[in-house]
């Protein structure tokens, strides 16, 4: 009979020699099922080939392990992974990480769903079911195996891999396949082997300095610094050929010469051989004729004709040029710019009958009167004189551009002149004698002179007085040379004033500028506080600049925009205090970015040491992604305290998630700049 279970038992049920029987039966009966269950190889569970972890394995003709390894093992038709990453070498590493997270995510949403499945019982294993060395993977069918094996399109000869691996891996071009653009302000000398362009004038060795048309250059590097360049005009079709020598030495550009040249120096070479005009003044003498006058016999009517001719030339040139009396109320444009020279009258009747040439003199005295028209070199009447005969009055006009007159002007008399002199002089006199004596404005020279800026102000005598600072002075005044003015009231009132004299060109540019201190006795002078003639710089970056991961580095500048003193080192990418004063510092940065968290801070740091933040971005996007592409701009100003001799500079500390490195893009000016400005001319104590 079969098992029956007993599931109403009580705590003081007694337990017989039926119950006994009855579990032995039970037991018996379950291990003879559990026998019969094992031994039924006929999937009695109808276990699936998805249940054991095969659901991706076609129910065809499997390729053989031997088959497979053979195939596996031949590396003529295989590339290796080297030979693939070389090939491969264009993925980019935004592409590359996108496919890894992609992998990453299907790989973690496979688990996850694998991990949750209990639709197997008995948790069969494919080792179970004899499979274990089969790989849970999609199989290839022999027919596709032998396809595949037999395939010359997508398997590699033993030639081709020769070919490939000896292939020449160096860019030359941009991925493109054209020329690559050099950045502004590159020196052409540093450039590696490849085939670039850009306009002659932003790039430092051009063959043709400040040249603005469009040049190609190849460059080839060889050993021991050696290196050639050619470089080609665009426009003119013009070739320059340089050698880099052994160690570095440039021997400079040689132009390469093209028959186009050739043939003009030889049409004119032809045409010097062929001139008959005497092209190297041989003299009489060198060809030993020197007693022989330089005569040609003439016949009596030739002579004649010539001097005819002579003669009506020179009256017709008379008549045009000649300064003659011309016929009285002659013209009916003084303005005409053709007129001949000579003396016109005009009288009142005749100027009232013509307006027009009434009003092109001068007004009151455009009655009866001279003009007088001067001769010129190109026979234009540059100059005019009317002389009103009315009012005694000479006035003068010229041709400013040899198409129209100036106004006209009074041309005074020696007499008036001297008169007018005789005043101005008195007046002069006048107004030094009634604003300035020796206790108002004085130069003090030669001994009077106080050269040494640490001379008290007591000693200084009163009102207002100048002196002059000699060169190479070194004892406190703010430039080596200059002029003093003293503006002094008493020893509780003086302002003192420095001039610096420099002309702003050659090494004194940076002497110019306009310094004040005061003197107070019982404490002495104040420091000097600088008025006029102040710093501003404005500096840009060339190129792209790597951001280190996790690092605070400086910024390298290095592009003069504008410089007002010379004062940007751009080999050490700062900027040196020509003088002590307050400065203000503005900085800006665009860098590249991706969606991925970032944390950006920049700092203006003062003698190598962080005086302050000037700006912090920082983001963490919700949606992290490295193929989304966006630039982040970093903007910020402060005020800086410095003394002669220190030095700014501009730091970023750099902070994100991922691999996809960030750079200081090559934007201009107006994106990446560090500005300084000097805005006070004392670095007031700090307290």
């Amino acid at each position: 009979m079969a098992y029956e279970e007993k599931t109403d038992w009580l705590p003081d049920d007694p337990i017989n020699e039926d119950d006994v029987n009855r579990w032995e039966k039970g037991i018996k009966d379950a291990h003879t099922d559990l026998a019969a269950h094992k031994n039924d190889m006929n999937n009695p569970h109808n276990t699936t080939k998805a249940q054991v972890g095969l659901g991706n394995v076609d129910n065809v003709q499997q390729a053989s392990k031997a088959e497979f390894n053979e195939h596996n093992n031949d590396s003529k038709r295989h590339i290796t992974s080297t030979e693939r990453e070389e090939w491969n070498a264009k993925e980019t590493p935004g592409g590359a990480q996108e496919k890894a997270d992609k992998a990453e995510v299907n790989a973690k949403a496979y688990t996850d769903a694998f991990a949750e499945r209990r639709d197997n019982p008995n948790q069969v294993t494919k080792a179970q079911v004899g499979l274990g060395n089969v790989d849970n993977v999609k199989q290839a069918s022999q027919t596709d195996f032998n396809l595949h094996l037999n395939d010359n399109t997508v398997h590699i000869s033993k030639s081709e891999r020769k070919k490939w691996n000896g292939a020449q891996l160096t860019k030359l071009t941009g991925d493109e396949g054209k020329r690559t653009k050099i950045p502004d302000g590159t020196d052409i000398l540093t450039l590696p082997t490849g085939f670039y362009y850009a306009v002659g004038s932003v790039i430092v060795n051009n063959p043709v300095e400040g040249d603005t048309a469009w040049y190609n250059y190849d460059v080839v590097e060889g050993e021991q610094g050696r290196k050639s360049i050619v470089a080609y005009q665009s426009w003119g079709v013009t070739m320059w050929i340089g050698m880099i020598h052994t160690d570095s030495l440039f021997r400079g550009w040689k132009q390469i010469v093209t028959t186009e040249l050739l043939n003009t120096v030889r049409n004119e070479l032809d045409n010097h051989v062929n001139d008959k005009s005497n092209p190297h003044s041989v003299t009489k003498t060198q060809i030993g004729l020197g007693n022989v006058d330089n005569v040609k016999q003439e016949t009596p009517a030739g002579a004649q004709e010539k001097a005819d001719k002579a003669l009506n030339l020179s009256k017709q040139y008379t008549n045009n040029t000649a300064f003659i009396s011309r016929p009285i109320n002659s013209i009916t444009d003084a303005n005409d710019m053709s007129l001949p020279p000579g003396t016109y009258r005009l009288d009142t009747n005749y100027m009232n009958e013509n307006p027009t040439l009434q009003n092109q003199f001068p007004s009151n005295d455009n009655r009866t009167g001279l003009l007088v028209v001067y001769p010129s070199a190109n026979k234009w009447a540059t100059r005019q004189d009317w002389f009103s005969i009315s009012t005694k009055t000479l006035f003068s006009r010229v041709a400013t551009n040899s198409t129209e007159y100036s106004e006209w002007f009074v041309v005074e008399t020696a007499e008036g002149s001297q008169s007018k002199a005789n005043k101005a002089l008195a007046d002069a006199k006048n107004y030094i004698d009634t604003n300035y004596t020796n206790q108002k404005l004085t130069i003090l020279t030669g001994t009077d002179a106080i050269q040494d800026a640490r001379t008290g102000g007591n000693e200084y005598p009163k009102g207002l007085t100048f002196m002059d600072i000699g060169q190479g002075n070194t004892t406190g005044y703010p430039l080596g040379y200059g002029i003093i003015k003293n503006e002094k009231y008493s020893d509780y009132r003086f302002a003192q004033y420095f001039y610096g004299t420099g002309n702003e060109s050659s090494s004194y540019f940076d002497s110019t500028g306009t310094w004040i201190r005061h003197w107070w006795s019982g404490s002495g002078w104040t420091a000097w506080q600088k008025i006029s003639g102040f710093v501003h710089t404005n500096i840009g970056t060339t190129g792209k600049q790597l951001l280190k991961k996790g690092e605070q580095q400086k910024i390298l500048f290095n592009r003069k925009i504008k410089d007002s003193h010379n004062a940007f080192d751009i080999k050490n990418n700062r900027f040196i205090c020509p003088n002590s004063g307050m400065f203000l510092v503005n900085a800006g940065l665009y860098v590249e970015n991706v969606q991925r968290y970032a944390n950006f801070e920049m700092e203006i740091y003062l003698n190598g040491k962080i005086y302050k933040n000037i700006s912090h971005y920082r983001n963490s996007p919700a949606s992290p992604s490295d193929s989304s592409q966006f630039n982040v701009g970093v903007y910020g100003a402060a005020t800086v305290p410095a003394d002669t001799g220190d030095y700014i500079e501009i730091y970023l500390y750099v902070g994100y998630d991922g691999d996809v490195p960030r750079y200081i893009t090559d934007n201009s000016g107006w994106y990446n700049y560090f500005d300084v400005t000097e805005i006070g001319g004392r670095n007031y104590p700090r307290f």
